[in-house]
């Protein structure tokens, strides 16, 4: 970690503002949409370069799991195919060079399709999501903790 200690250094990776953490989870979303299994290190080199909060970019990347990552391919597939207006193919899935090989040639480019368009819709529906979640909680906050004047005295509400 001494390597990378002047770089973690900074209080942008860290930091805890509704600006910084919301652009850092809906980039985490988007990156969980990446049909490669390097999410958490593709979204920590990200927040690192563009200094968002790390926690916050790798948390949006649980989005796709083993329970959920099956279902969110598929649907980006299906999503795709309707985009580019084809007919989806039925899929038989199989670990092998060869499948990538030969299968994998008529579908990737609607899978690809889907998987950005998807991403880019969990992104922000991510960003206007927990902005809406972090300012109603202010307001929430605030109005709990509100000052009152009445007549003359000073009343706070807790």
């Amino acid at each position: 970690m001494r390597p990378f200690e002047s770089w973690l250094e900074n209080p942008a990776y860290w930091s805890l503002n509704r600006r910084n953490v919301t652009r850092s989870f809906a980039m985490g979303l988007f990156v969980s949409f990446v049909p490669l299994p390097i999410h958490a290190l593709l979204a920590t080199a990200l927040a690192l370069l563009l200094r968002l909060n790390i926690p916050a970019a790798v948390i949006g990347t649980f989005l796709t799991n083993p329970l959920t990552v099956v279902p969110l391919f598929v649907a980006a597939y299906w999503l795709g195919c309707s985009l580019l207006a084809r007919p989806v193919e039925s899929i038989h899935f199989e670990m092998s060079w060869s499948w990538f090989t030969t299968e994998l040639i008529p579908i990737w480019k609607p899978f690809l399709l889907g998987c950005t368009a998807m991403g880019v819709l969990a992104a922000a529906a991510g960003y206007v999501l927990l902005g809406g979640i972090w300012l109603l909680t202010l307001v929430v906050r605030y109005r709990r903790n509100k000052v009152i004047m009445l007549s003359g005295d000073l009343v706070i509400l807790v």
